[in-house]
Order: C-alpha cells, then structure tokens, then sequence
C-alpha cells in the first residue's frame, strides 16, 4: 500500500504540470471508472444504439479482457476511453481525467495509449526508430530525452536493433511490437490492444501476446479487446459483452468456463472446456472443468 501511495502521488504531482485544477489525488487511485455509459450511432435518421447503461471499474494494474462477438459494442467501449468518441451518456475519468474536458484530452491521449488492429495504418515514418519518435515530439519532448526513450522502448518489446528498418519489411508481429512501441516511448498508464492480434499469423499473435504479458508484469493497466477466449485465458478479470451491455464481469475461470454464458454471448469456450464437457456427456466424470491444456492433462492423470 505505500508503494502504491507513492506512485500515486508521483503521478499526481506529474499529471499536475498540465494545469488540471479539478484533478484530486484521490481520484487517481483507480484507474477507470464508468457510470451508466451509453453510446449511439447515427446513420441519417436512424439512430442505432452500440452501448447500452454500462458500468464499471478497473483498478490501477489490472489485465482486463473485455471480450464480446464481433459487433458487441468492445472496441466502441474502449475508444470512449481516451476521447477517440465522444461520450454521450453517463460518467467516465480515467486516471480522475474526464474525456468530455477538451483541455484534458491531451493528457488523457498519452496517459491512455491505443494499439489499433492493422499495424500498417498506424506508421507515419519509413524508419523504425523515427516512428517511434513520433508520439514524443508531437509532445514537446525535449529532443535529448527522444534517444533513450526510443531504445528503452524498443528493448521492452524485443525490437532493439531494428532502429533503421523500415517499418513495412517486417513481419505483422515485428510491425504490431513497434506499434506497441511508439505507444510505450509515450509512458502511458493504460495501454489498449484493440483487436491487436486479429490479423496476424499464429507467431505473430504469440509475439505480441508474450509482450502484452511483459507489460502487464511491468505494473501497467492493460486492456485487450479480443473475440478470441484462449487470449483472454491470463486475464485478471473479463468483461463479457453481448448486444452492446456488459453481461457479466468475473475471473477468467468463472467466464469461460461457463458453456451455457459463452453461447449467449456468441463464443466457443476454449478446448480444455469442450473436451470437459464431451467427456461428461459420454460418462467420464473430472473432478473440476479445467480451463487450460495443463490442467486438462492434470485431471486426465488423475483418473487413471
């Protein structure tokens, strides 16, 4: 805990230099908060609704899994996050910043750092190590400070060494991990994988997955949108969305092993689950629902 006071404290008195009289320290304890948010696109005269009276929270170091079929509502969820739509209905701070504050916004982007799907669309240089700069010097960063900060962050997602590369030789989860690292160089609190690892091939996902990990035990918030549930498999917690709510928000052994909520929800359960539950309904009784390989192959030892 005092740690943990002293981090905020630090913070506070960081996040002070950007002139946010109506920030208290206490408001940045938790990380997110959210109260009755609802959402809405407009297509003309139709509106169609996206989100609907969700509400949350999300403490300072958590690995949140917010997973949903396509079309729930998750990425639209996230980008309310830091500005990127406009709120509309209910309460939002993070990290005590209120999106709807034009002069807060700034802060808000670079304390809540995206990583979009498509690598490709969020390089803006020819070398590697000029597009991690970029987020820096579009904020003021003192040019003596770019060097380090963009070495730091390419030696935290195993990229060090590609500084002179061109971003579009390299492989999806080479690109995804210096995407990752122009985020990083920023020093944001939160960082949100929005469908991060949706088109890469199945190394490129283990890449990016193994350094989502990395950055998680690091101490920072992480927030992974995703409609795959083995990536949500070393979460702390999981939001479940369906139709635009938050049906249920629990441990990942709580959500995913239960078959009946997945399938309301659009989802396959992971393998461990099926092959659970095929074996029950042929007779061949676990003593639990495993939710990974290991612990399959555990309750398999054990009946013999």
């Amino acid at each position: 805990m005092i740690c943990q006071k002293t981090e905020a404290a630090v913070f506070f008195s960081a996040v002070k230099r950007f002139d946010l009289p109506c920030l208290k320290e206490e408001d940045i304890m938790q990380a997110v908060t959210g109260k009755q948010i609802s959402f809405a696109y407009e297509d003309g005269y139709v509106v169609n609704p996206v989100l609907e009276d969700i509400s949350f929270a999300i403490e300072k170091g958590e690995f949140i899994a917010v997973l949903g079929a396509n079309g729930c509502g998750k990425s639209t969820l996230v980008r309310l996050l830091n500005g990127l739509l406009p709120l509309e209905k209910g309460q939002l701070k993070v990290w005590g910043l209120d999106p709807r504050q034009e002069s807060q916004l700034r802060e808000l982007r670079r304390l809540c750092g995206m990583v979009f799907q498509n690598p490709d669309n969020q390089f803006v240089s020819a070398i590697v190590e000029e597009d991690v700069a970029f987020g820096l010097r579009n904020y003021d960063t003192p040019e003596e400070e770019i060097p380090e900060r963009v070495r730091r962050a390419l030696s935290l997602v195993g990229m060090q060494g590609y500084e002179r590369h061109s971003p579009h030789m390299l492989s999806g989860g080479q690109k995804q991990r210096v995407a990752v690292a122009g985020v990083l160089a920023m020093e944001p609190e939160i960082l949100i994988f929005d469908e991060a690892t949706s088109m890469l091939d199945p190394q490129g996902r283990r890449e990016v997955l193994a350094c989502l990990k990395q950055i998680h035990g690091m101490g920072k918030t992480v927030l992974m949108i995703t409609h795959y549930v083995e990536e949500a498999l070393g979460a702390d917690r999981i939001f479940l969305m369906q139709g635009g709510k938050l049906c249920k928000s629990g441990s990942p052994r709580e959500i995913l092993t239960d078959r009946d909520l997945l399938a309301q929800a659009g989802l396959i359960p992971p393998l461990a689950v099926r092959l659970y539950h095929d074996l029950r309904d042929s007779g061949i009784l676990l003593d639990r629902c495993p939710l990974t390989s290991e612990e399959l192959v555990e309750e398999l030892c054990r009946l013999k």
